[in-house]
């Protein structure tokens, strides 16, 4: 049909254009190629499809032949910062990265808050050449200019970290000669800050990983971001950031008090505008209990933790800690009678009664618990060296779930080593636990177990981590412990209440206060154990939870304090 007057000859037009986009979409770039040549003989200024063509040939991989076609895009209309910001890829994809800097200049000019053409310039600017300019602290503010109006711009923060981290010299010297001419720079403040983190070895650190830190670093960089919360007090990048990083220092025992009330008070204000905040509602918590409110810590938490579901507590590490905390009076004193749950554990089997020999009769009693795993990678070492120091002491071996072949072996070690060996095992059905689970349970029914043998034999009984390794007589440790009646190793660095009491050494003397604290600890163990979701370190909030209980009773619990961080008689693997 001719085209008779300017509308229908549009109307062809357009149809045409679509035709051959809808070919472009669906990956057919041959005939779309050809079909935009084609139409642009007869249209050779029609912008969109010089636009669609110039995109095409970046697709297809021939950046220089689309600068050529995109040239004519931005000449039709050079007030689109779009086109510019696109040009400016194309440019540098060609290799004319000077020029690709300009084209994304234009397109900030003309759009001050173009975010891809700051994120593309920023790029651009950062690498040393010849993949870059060689000028990361240009970089740097253009990244800002991002997250300053894309917070949560993942690909411009992690870019921004990389771009500190290889260049930390020249950052933290620009970042402080910033700070001595502007102290109220809160770029300045921030880079720094960042720039610190990377040396203090914490990022990617998590709990369960010994390595080593540089904590000043860590600490100057909590107090430079501080600083940018005190400025502004709404800077939600820094502030999470800042709040994480007092909870690593916390838990690796560097957070003074002073620097803890600062960062509670922001978590505090904070929980206000998200209630949900688990990391905020952490940080009071270890503020109130550093304050020696435990009570008052464990009720928070548990209004806390109201507000979400059994998942959502699961899956979340601080959550499920906070979990175990239940210090609070009216908690304690209905914990169930320790016999009700003696009898919904599996039963105690005695193998083996042989502690009562004539060299430990009124001695201690050392107790060693784990399953069959722990027990032949660890067993052998400890037990040598109890002997070596402790020849003829009492030892009972408790084990969950032993072999045929377990047992085999246990037999040689009661020919082997001159101890006077106990043997019990216990039964569980852990089948669908999680590998934590179990390994909650086998860390913490020992303190179960404990109570039983400490009521069967009155005598003193000293539990032991299966990986510790004894390095003196703990006859000698059990006699210091006249007059008291609980021995508890306390570490000072004030971790956190999961962390305050370390379960791999306590001494149980045989006292009538004793057997009432370590029946509160098993009852305590046994609730989590049958009625609750077990974690990791329950051995240790039992402890704390259950020195809480007594702490003014009448009579007092009299307690001997061992420093965890002097403490000589026995060394301990992994961190604790």
């Amino acid at each position: 049909m001719p085209i008779t007057d300017g509308g229908e000859r549009r109307s062809a037009v357009t149809i045409d254009i679509r035709t051959i986009m809808r070919a472009h979409q669906q990956g057919e770039l041959d005939g779309a190629e050809a079909g935009y040549r084609a139409f642009l003989e007869g249209q050779p200024d029609h912008v969109q499809a010089l636009q669609m063509l110039g995109l095409l040939l970046m697709q297809r991989r021939r950046p220089a032949e689309a600068v050529d076609v995109f040239r004519r895009v931005v000449d039709a209309q050079p007030s689109v910062p779009d086109h510019w910001a696109n040009f400016g890829g194309m440019l540098r994809a060609a290799g004319r990265a000077e020029d690709a800097g300009n084209a994304h200049r234009r397109a900030l000019a003309l759009a001050p808050a173009h975010g891809a053409a700051a994120f593309n310039l920023a790029n651009l600017l950062g690498p040393a050449p010849p993949d870059g300019a060689g000028r990361p602290l240009d970089a740097e503010a253009w990244y800002e200019r991002v997250l300053a109006v894309t917070p949560n711009h993942k690909q411009a923060r992690n870019n921004l970290d990389v771009l500190w981290e290889k260049n930390a010299g020249r950052f933290e010297a620009a970042a402080r000669r910033l700070i001595a001419l502007e102290p109220a720079s809160i770029r300045a403040h921030e880079s720094l800050a960042r720039t610190l983190l990377p040396r203090s070895g914490l990022i990617g650190w998590c709990s369960s990983k010994a390595r080593d830190f540089d904590l000043d670093a860590a600490l100057a960089a909590f107090d430079h971001l501080r600083a940018v919360q005190a400025i502004h007090p709404d800077e939600s990048g820094t502030g999470r950031l800042w709040r994480a990083l007092a909870l690593d220092l916390l838990q690796l025992g560097k957070l003074d008090d002073g620097r803890l009330e600062r960062v509670a008070r922001a978590a505090w204000r904070q929980l206000r505008v998200a209630p949900r905040d688990v990391l905020c509602a952490a940080l009071v918590g270890y503020h109130v209990c550093r304050r020696g409110r435990l009570g008052l810590a464990s009720r928070l938490q548990v209004r806390f933790a109201s507000r979400f579901t059994t998942a959502e507590i699961e899956a979340d590490p601080e959550l499920g800690y906070w979990s175990m905390l239940r210090a609070d009076d009216g908690f304690l004193e209905q914990l169930p009678p320790v016999d009700s749950v003696l009898a919904r554990l599996p039963a105690l089997e005695t193998l083996v009664d042989g502690t009562g020999g004539e060299a430990g009769a009124t001695g201690p009693v050392i107790l060693l618990s784990g399953d069959e795993i722990y027990a032949r990678r660890f067993g052998p070492k400890l037990l040598q060296s109890i002997a070596d120091h402790s020849p003829g002491v009492s030892v009972v071996l408790n084990l969950v779930s032993p072999s045929a072949a377990m047992l085999d072996l246990v037999a040689d070690w009661r020919r082997h080593y001159p101890l006077s060996f106990g043997v019990s095992c216990e039964r569980p059905d852990l089948s669908g636990w999680s590998q934590h689970r179990r390994s909650t349970y086998f860390a913490c029914a020992r303190f179960v177990r404990a109570f039983q043998w400490h009521r069967r034999l009155d005598r003193p009984v000293i539990v032991l981590d299966l990986d510790a390794e004894v390095r003196g007589d703990l006859r000698r440790l059990a006699e210091e412990m006249a007059g008291q009646d609980v021995g508890l190793l306390l570490d000072g660095r004030r971790r956190g209440p999961f962390r305050e009491i370390l379960a791999g050494f306590v001494c149980y003397n045989d006292t009538p206060p004793a057997r009432r604290f370590l029946e509160t600890v098993a009852a305590y163990i046994g609730h989590f154990l049958l009625d609750a979701e077990p974690r990791w370190m329950l051995d240790q909030t039992a402890h704390l939870a259950a020195h809480h209980r007594f702490r003014h009773a009448d009579p007092p619990l009299r307690i001997r304090w061992h420093d965890f961080q002097t403490f000589a008689h026995c060394a301990f693997i992994g961190e604790k």
